[in-house]
């Protein structure tokens, strides 16, 4: 059993909880940082109505590269569900975002999905929050695309999008956790 053990390990299919840790990088209050690397999308280039008419608020897209979802503020983690693939999070700064893990995924019932946080826990910018199963995702047929979406009615006309990066792919900047996408000037 040792054995096999240590097999499902070295594969990365262990069954013991696996440690992920933090990413650092520099904050401001007034602004929110992307929660994993990938390609930025706006979110009109999105497949999903509700999302892309902005009816949810501002934001960004990002297609992912990793399966590890970081907190983009500092702050208390407002909202949790049951299928594990959205978090809402209330900053320091009172900036209320969501982060939707792909489209359609709340159809796969929380199959794919660990969530590393508990409703009302504080987190830290960089603090691992949610893992995905991206694989099992696309092999469902779903988008895995990542929205980082302010949902503050308040805030919404003071959201300024940042993020850029001068590296492009397909004509999309890449951005890697940490790098700033909104900025909310009060």
């Amino acid at each position: 059993m040792v054995l096999f053990e240590k097999i499902k390990k070295t594969l990365g299919l262990s069954t013991e909880e696996r440690d992920y840790p933090s990413a650092t990088f520099a904050t401001r209050p007034d602004s929110l940082y992307a929660p994993i690397n990938g390609v930025l999308v706006e979110l009109s280039e999105i497949g999903d109505e509700t999302i892309s008419s902005g009816l949810f608020g501002r934001g960004y897209g990002i297609v992912p590269v990793g399966n590890v979802i970081y907190a983009p503020a500092s702050g208390r983690i407002a909202a949790t569900t049951v299928s594990n693939h959205s978090i809402g999070i209330r900053t320091d700064s009172g900036i209320e975002l969501i982060i939707h893990v792909g489209i359609g995924t709340v159809k796969l019932e929380g199959k794919g999905f660990k969530r590393l946080v508990e409703s009302e826990q504080r987190v830290a910018a960089g603090e691992p929050i949610l893992v995905f199963d991206d694989e099992a995702i696309k092999a469902a047929g779903y988008d895995d695309v990542i929205t980082v979406i302010v949902t503050s009615p308040s805030l919404l006309d003071k959201v300024k999008l940042v993020g850029q990066s001068n590296t492009l792919f397909a004509g999309h900047p890449l951005v890697k956790v940490g790098d700033p996408l909104v900025i909310v000037k009060e």
